[in-house]
């Protein structure tokens, strides 16, 4: 089975360094970067590149898109239109909901898989990607039921190869859960970090003096903007509603601050402590 990578990065690399174990695939890719399919080609995510992403079309039996989201939005319907009856096309992007659209009226929807790995690191590009990336990690696949069953239960035992669990969900529930959940978090990192840069100008002094709890909340900053920019606008409605829930809570924090209601305080504070019941 040949699976063609379109974007050979943290994500698609991933994917491919995660099936390794298994002789029946060649793995081929196509990347607007040629340092990034170079790359790739040298640390043997794919064994063959493409100068054309027709030609990786024409020579797959697996499409699987990880790019930036808006790039996917427009890359999907384009695929659909080149692809053979047997063909699977799969899209790995963070958001789903302007993707599902992109692809809802197409005749070749039945192909379509629109998937979300719910694993990354904050680093990028193929020398980010690692075999163990997606053990034991979900992959939501949204809107299921437009794709057709024998399709979608062939990419299925695939994903579980790779160490998957498969969760199903609509599209517009994921991007409303994920952007509470996933987007949010990485908004607060940027957001902290270019507030601490802008106060703290003096790298040496952050050095100095961080401890591994702010580390470990600007993390996300570290990753992609390109990515991040892309992924907040194409789920703009629900990002904006997740960035004013979180300014409410920074206004009640900031209040009980100012109006030196310590009792009250720790109250707060020990209800935000409830999340370790989830996530311990």
């Amino acid at each position: 089975m040949n699976i063609l990578l379109v974007g050979v990065g943290l994500i698609g690399g991933s994917f491919s360094l995660a099936l390794k174990h298994r002789s029946d695939l060649t793995f081929g890719g196509f990347d607007k970067s040629e340092e990034a399919q170079g790359k790739a080609l040298e640390l043997g995510i794919v064994s063959k590149g493409f100068a054309s992403l027709k030609e990786g079309i024409n020579w797959a039996d697996i499409i699987v898109v990880s790019v930036p989201v808006k790039a996917i939005k427009e890359l999907i319907p384009q695929i659909l239109d080149e692809i053979h009856p047997n063909q699977i096309v799969v899209d790995f992007g963070s958001t789903k909901e302007a993707i599902c659209t992109s692809a809802s009226t197409h005749p070749n929807r039945g192909q379509f898989i629109a998937g979300h790995p719910i694993a990354g690191t904050e680093h990028s590009g193929p020398s980010a990607a690692f075999g163990e990336l997606y053990r034991e990690m979900n992959l939501i696949l949204c809107d299921t039921n437009l794709t057709d069953s024998d399709k979608l239960k062939t990419f299925e035992v695939l994903s579980r190869d790779a160490g998957f669990s498969i969760i199903h969900m609509d599209s517009r529930e994921h991007d409303k859960h994920l952007a509470y959940i996933s987007h949010l978090s990485h908004i607060t990192s940027f957001a902290l970090s270019c507030a601490v840069l802008q106060k703290e100008k003096d790298g040496e002094v952050i050095l100095d003096l961080a401890g591994s709890g702010f580390a470990s909340t600007v993390r996300l900053a570290k990753s992609s903007p390109s990515m991040w920019s892309s992924i907040f606008m194409e789920n703009k409605e629900m990002v904006l509603k997740g960035i004013e829930a979180y300014k409410e809570e920074l206004e009640k924090l900031k209040e009980l601050i100012e109006m030196n209601k310590e009792e009250k305080l720790e109250k707060y504070l020990e209800r935000g402590r409830e999340i370790r019941r989830i996530l311990e």
